[in-house]
């Protein structure tokens, strides 16, 4: 091994932009591309044909209530799909190929955040996209908007962190898929993805409103409409500054031990 090649942020960078290339070829397959242009505008067009006249009676504009649920619906489906291939990768033994390689250990990650983060990108832009004929609108500026896109891919990437963690522990990325997915649909389904968190029965409410999945629905839809946003996006980011440390220590140690 020559240590030039495992040390300094040039060689961080810049393997980490290759291994990020070659983790989007590996999505770039027909079922991944229907997954994240496709299913998007599905679930908006759905959604609204479903719920938009039952909760326009309850004075909320569903077009405008929805993409943001939508969006994080599938920053969980990014951070999932980084699992499924760190399983893979272990699973074929390319992890150990790269932790044999001599390239800085760090390269791996950035690559697979590089990549994630391309992927969450994507699907924004689609959801938004679709959101926006539907009449979604950001009422609250470009800076606002910006805010939405970093938060969003922030939550895709602490995600990613902690599901990378379980899925650098495992050498079935079927598996991993079906355990993520029971794991993140509870949290979605109580939550105030698709309906306000006053629509629950008063047991369960106190949850709904206090997850960090409605905190981060409360600052994107904040970021979106307007007015008060500084105590939602604050409360977000704590949760997700927590989460992250969480999430980051449990990844760095499955990477540690993987082979």
């Amino acid at each position: 091994m020559t240590a030039g090649t495992e040390a300094g942020l040039g060689n961080l960078f810049g393997q980490g932009l290759l291994l990020a290339g070659r983790n989007l070829r590996l999505n770039s397959t027909a079922d991944t591309v229907s997954t994240m242009l496709v299913f998007p505008i599905i679930f908006v067009f759905g959604f609204l044909a479903l719920f938009q006249n039952l909760l326009r009676t309850h004075g909320i504009d569903y077009a405008q209530f929805l993409p943001p649920a939508i969006v994080v619906q599938w920053m969980f489906s990014v951070a999932i799909t980084a699992a499924f291939f760190f399983a893979s990768d272990r699973r074929t033994g390319m992890l150990a190929r790269h932790r044999s390689l001599a390239i800085n250990r760090g390269a791996v990650v950035v690559g697979r955040m590089a990549a994630d983060s391309v992927r969450a990108l994507l699907a924004i832009v689609v959801i938004i996209a679709a959101g926006h004929v539907a009449g979604f609108r950001f009422e609250a500026g470009p800076v606002a908007s910006l805010g939405f896109v970093v938060l969003s891919v922030g939550f895709a990437l602490t995600v990613s962190a902690g599901t990378s963690a379980l899925g650098l522990v495992s050498s079935d990325p079927e598996a991993v898929s079906s355990t993520l997915h029971v794991i993140y649909l509870p949290l979605l389904m109580i939550s105030s993805a698709f309906v306000p968190a006053d629509a629950f029965p008063a047991w369960i409410e106190p949850f709904v409103r206090n997850q960090p999945v409605t905190a981060v629905l409360d600052a994107l839809r904040a970021l979106a409409d307007g007015g008060p946003t500084a105590a939602p996006v604050l409360k977000a980011v704590a949760w997700l500054a927590g989460l992250l440390a969480v999430f980051s220590a449990a990844a760095v140690q499955a990477f540690r031990r993987a082979t």
